[in-house]
């Protein structure tokens, strides 16, 4: 299995315990499969509040993550 890192703790773990958020042509997505194309980075669950208070996703993108990625992103931690 592949490893990956936490944008925000940098821990290292199987990318199927990691959510991903992926830049494809621009547009961004919670890559929930973990197969899309495009450039991705990965959040673990309990470091998404986190991830979303110091804006995680901007500074790992270069650019402004839309509020709804975010949104989402939340929306998952309260269904776990």
């Amino acid at each position: 299995m592949k490893e990956r890192i936490c944008l925000v703790c940098r821990r290292r773990d199987v990318a199927s315990n990691r959510i991903r958020v992926a830049r494809v042509d621009g547009e961004f997505f919670v890559d929930r499969v973990g197969n899309m194309n495009g450039r991705g980075a990965y959040v673990c669950v309990s470091c998404i509040p986190s991830a979303i208070k110091k804006k995680s996703l901007n500074r790992s993108f270069k650019t402004n993550v839309p509020p709804n990625i975010y949104e989402e992103l939340l929306a998952l931690t309260e269904n776990l």
